[in-house]
Parts: C-alpha cells; sequence; structure tokens
C-alpha cells in the first residue's frame, strides 16, 4: 500500500508500531534511568502485588474453563508467559516486531514456547486455528480508534461461545484532582520543590514548563519514548469509558480498581526525587500506602480515579 492510499488510522498504526519497537530497543535506557515506577522492578513489584494477587485467583477460580487465552497488544509476553507457566495455551499479538521477538525470547528462556505462539501485526488481521476461551487486553484497548466498533468483532472472531473476557485499562478519569495538586503544591514549594527534579519531569513530558499543556502528537522519527506513544496522544482527552462500554455490551462477572494514588505519589517522591533521603523514606513508606491505596480502590467516590480498571465479563 502507497503513503498515497494510506487512511489516517493506517498512518497511526505505522507510527504506534514504530514507537513501541523504538522504544524496545532503548529499553535498557528506561531502566537505567527510569521515569515512572513501572521501570523500578524492586518498586513495581510493590505496586503491582495487588493487582498480581487478585489476577492470580482470579484465573485460578476459573482455570478448568479456561485452556486457551488471546492476549491484545501483548507487549513483552509477561500476562502469556504467567498463562502458559498455568498450563494454558497463549496466544499473543502485538503490532511492534520488537516486543514480539522478545516475548518469544523469553517464552525460550521460561521453557514455555510449546504453549506461546506470538505474532506481530494489526488484531484485526490475526487468524487463529481457534477460538480461544478468554480474550485479554492489559493496557492497549484504549488505544483503538474505533474501539466501540472493534471490540465486538473481536469477540466474535476469536472468543468461543461460552469464553471470558479480562481487559485491564487506563481509567478515564485521570489523575485525583486532590492528588494532583497536592503533588503541584509539593513540587512548587520551598521545602521540597529544591529535591523535585523539574528539569527531568519537563523533559519527559516534552514541556518547557509545569504549566505547559500536553505536547501534540509527535511527528514521524521524532519520537520520545518516555513520553505517551501515539495513538495515546491522538486520543488524550478522548479515552473512552471502558466501563460504560464494557457494561452496555457484556457481563460482568468482577470489577476491580487499582492504583488511586500510590503510582502518582510514587513518581513524584521517589522516581523524580534528587534527595536520596526522601526516596528512602518513600521506600519505607510504600508497603502501607499500597495498602491504603488499595482499601479505598474499592470505593466509588475513589475508584473512579483509579489508574487502572480490570474487569472479568462474559457474552
Amino acid at each position: 500500500m502507497s503513503s498515497v492510499d494510506k487512511k489516517p488510522t493506517d498512518e497511526l498504526h505505522d507510527k504506534e508500531a514504530r514507537f513501541w519497537d523504538l522504544q524496545e530497543e532503548r529499553i535498557d535506557d528506561l531502566y537505567a534511568r527510569p521515569h515512572d515506577w513501572r521501570f523500578i522492578p524492586k518498586i513495581a513489584d510493590k505496586v503491582i502485588k495487588p493487582k498480581i494477587r487478585y489476577l492470580q485467583r482470579l484465573i485460578s477460580r476459573h482455570k478448568k474453563e479456561i485452556g486457551s487465552i488471546l492476549d491484545i497488544g501483548c507487549g513483552n509476553g509477561w500476562f502469556c508467559h504467567a498463562c502458559a507457566e498455568a498450563g494454558i495455551r497463549a496466544y499473543g499479538v502485538d503490532i511492534s516486531p520488537k516486543k514480539v521477538e522478545t516475548a518469544q525470547r523469553i517464552a525460550e528462556e521460561k521453557g514455555i514456547a510449546d504453549l506461546c505462539h506470538f505474532e506481530a501485526k494489526d488484531v484485526m488481521e490475526v487468524e487463529l486455528p481457534e477460538k480461544v476461551d478468554m480474550l485479554s487486553a492489559h493496557g492497549s484497548l484504549h488505544h483503538f480508534p474505533d474501539l466501540e466498533n472493534q471490540l465486538p468483532e473481536m469477540v466474535e472472531r476469536f472468543l468461543s461461545p461460552d469464553g471470558y473476557m479480562l481487559f485491564v485499562e487506563p481509567h478515564h478519569e485521570g489523575m485525583p484532582p486532590n492528588i494532583q495538586d497536592f503533588i503541584f503544591k509539593a513540587a512548587s514549594s520551598k521545602l521540597f520543590g529544591r529535591f523535585f527534579d523539574k528539569e527531568f519531569y519537563l523533559e519527559v513530558t516534552g514541556r518547557s514548563s509545569l504549566d505547559e499543556p500536553e505536547p501534540e502528537a509527535p511527528t514521524e522519527g521524532d519520537f520520545n519514548i518516555r513520553g505517551e506513544s501515539p495513538a495515546g496522544l491522538e486520543f488524550l482527552g478522548e479515552e473512552p469509558d471502558m466501563g460504560k462500554i464494557l457494561k452496555d455490551r457484556y457481563t460482568i462477572i468482577e470489577e476491580k480498581y487499582f492504583h488511586y494514588a500510590s503510582g502518582h505519589l510514587t513518581n513524584a517522591f521517589y522516581v523524580y526525587q534528587k534527595s536520596k533521603l526522601t526516596r528512602g523514606l518513600w521506600r519505607l513508606l510504600l508497603p502501607w500506602i499500597i495498602w491504603w491505596d488499595d482499601r479505598r480502590c474499592d470505593k466509588a467516590e475513589y475508584n473512579k480515579y483509579a489508574e487502572e480498571g480490570l474487569w472479568f465479563l462474559k457474552r
């Protein structure tokens, strides 16, 4: 297909694939100089612990009914690997060939390659040898430009009639206003402001000042791998209300939310901190913050601002 024939969605798809390819090529740089708590393994393991435990219990309860899964936007394949280690046949698809290479390599290293199959392509072009027992996605569905129409098509094409869906997506409300105000005041204060790495934060977000709005989608070849992906920027402020989309179409078996404050606060008081003392104190406080955070996310007034929502569904 020539560039003249390409639709805007095709161009966005290509940009998104190049962004994630580039991120995977430079993944060591991201871990060496992390801009987000997810790139600090010892911290990330603590922050995501409630979610991992919840996923383990969820899959364990339904293991007899789930013999195969398709993970949409599988990235480095972590969920496929976890399912394969539990004896579940896992198919993973991602638009980034580099991510898929990593997913395949890790599967081989773990000795589970016989249960994992990965493809680098648009999920709408995938042909599976069977319909799967569970369709999953972890942070990828909100990047689909026509999700409300594409999701039912994916369910129809890939999911067995009695199959399940497991979707974990960023929540559409964004950062809680009170947490945002607290972080901004701390970063701007005389006492804590001198320890906040504003220069690195502005570099990551592509801004020239804290008051500047989010940047426009990057042009070709001008990717900030520490920033949002092209599709993420394209739909910034227009992220779908995933809960509503799913509740309108499917039967929700379980619904759970994660990270009301813990992720945002960890970035502010650990990732972007110059002070070793502040980081050390935050590590000591983090288990309590996560405990508090996890319980707040069970309440409606808090969970609408949670970073992630998890939905376990049937047709």
